[in-house]
């Protein structure tokens, strides 16, 4: 299920270590770093204020679209989008770099602000 870890990534980046997280995560990230030690490499995720969410995985050759809505609750984002369970990750951010964990597989991937 790699997808969901992907997108729950992109979301949880901007939200942790800020004021109003939901707030903090609004805008486009950009995955970074080679996916060798990971089932993916992230292409950009998208938060709008809105509380929906765009984002683009790639796995290997493939590249997916998924989008949803996602919610911020202190460290923690879940998305939750069509054909995909909700999923929750940790995040931990400084509002420029966010890093999400998947607490069920202990991987993580870096997430940088693009705008």
């Amino acid at each position: 299920m790699p997808r969901p870890f992907a997108i729950a990534l992109a979301a949880g980046l901007a939200l942790a270590g800020c004021a109003s997280p939901s707030a903090s995560l609004v805008g486009t990230w950009q995955g970074r770093g080679p996916a060798a030690d990971a089932p993916f490499s992230f292409g950009a995720v998208t938060f709008a204020p809105d509380g929906t969410f765009t984002a683009e995985a790639n796995y290997g050759d493939t590249t997916r679209a998924v989008s949803g809505r996602y919610d911020v609750e202190g460290r923690t984002v879940t998305l939750a989008g069509r054909d995909m369970p909700a999923r929750s990750y940790e995040i931990d951010s400084d509002g420029t770099t966010a890093v999400f964990t998947d607490p069920t597989s202990g991987r993580s991937m870096a997430l940088d602000r693009f705008r």
